[in-house]
């Protein structure tokens, strides 16, 4: 096995929810206080645009931005073609071995429902992710948004790089009327920063993006 492969995991309906899991292997977010600030030094901003997508994403379209470090990297196969995601940032090893990334895919329809949404994803994620084990579900809050999420950890025993932990967390977020996002997150043990599923945006850089993630106006 050289590496691990995309994945790619979908729920439509009453409910939509669009997720790509994981690229080639795979301090709690403060509140959205940087408002309009430009992104620093060190990040670039991503802004979802309407005029980027079609199809699903372009009907199911939600406004918002964050910043990401400038050492990841962008997918540029997020938004287009059958790719379910707005986008999708990552950080990686030199050779192409992911220690974080971060997606983001929309959920639509009742979301009084994200309980049931989330277990129903819980349900999917378990036959894409060896030895996978949901942890954690619960409300959670990003920045001045209130959503719900879940949180999961799998163990892949044979890689290049030897047994390899992969901890997840998935946050469901209502933006407006019956639209909103579903961001992915997801750590492995290479990276050196996340040594657990408690960490996952909470060490390492995801919190970068989870401080200055926000719905436009």
């Amino acid at each position: 096995m050289k590496h691990f492969r995309n994945h790619l995991l979908s729920v439509t309906g009453v409910i939509g929810f669009l997720f790509l899991a994981f690229a080639t292997m795979p301090d709690k977010g403060d509140d959205n206080s940087n408002g309009n600030a430009g992104p620093s030094s060190n990040t670039t901003r991503y802004t979802n645009s309407r005029s980027a997508f079609t199809g699903d994403l372009a009907d199911n379209y939600v406004d918002f931005s964050f910043d990401y470090p400038k050492s990841w990297t962008r997918d540029p196969e997020a938004g287009k073609g059958d790719s379910p995601n707005f986008v999708k940032v990552s950080n990686d090893t030199a050779d192409k071995f992911t220690i974080e990334n971060f997606a983001v895919g929309y959920i639509t329809g009742n979301l009084a429902l994200l309980p049931e949404l989330g277990a129903q994803l819980s349900d999917q994620l378990s036959r894409g992710f060896p030895n996978y084990e949901k942890v954690s579900e619960g409300k959670t809050r990003i920045g001045a948004n209130d959503g719900y999420e879940f949180r999961f950890k799998s163990y892949v025993e044979k890689t290049p790089k030897g047994p390899v932990s992969l901890w997840g967390r998935v946050v469901l977020l209502p933006a407006s009327g019956s639209r909103g996002v579903a961001m992915v997150m997801l750590a492995s043990s290479i990276g050196t920063e996340v040594r657990g599923l408690e960490d996952v945006g909470v060490k390492g850089e995801l919190p970068i993006i989870l401080n200055s993630f926000r719905f436009s106006d």
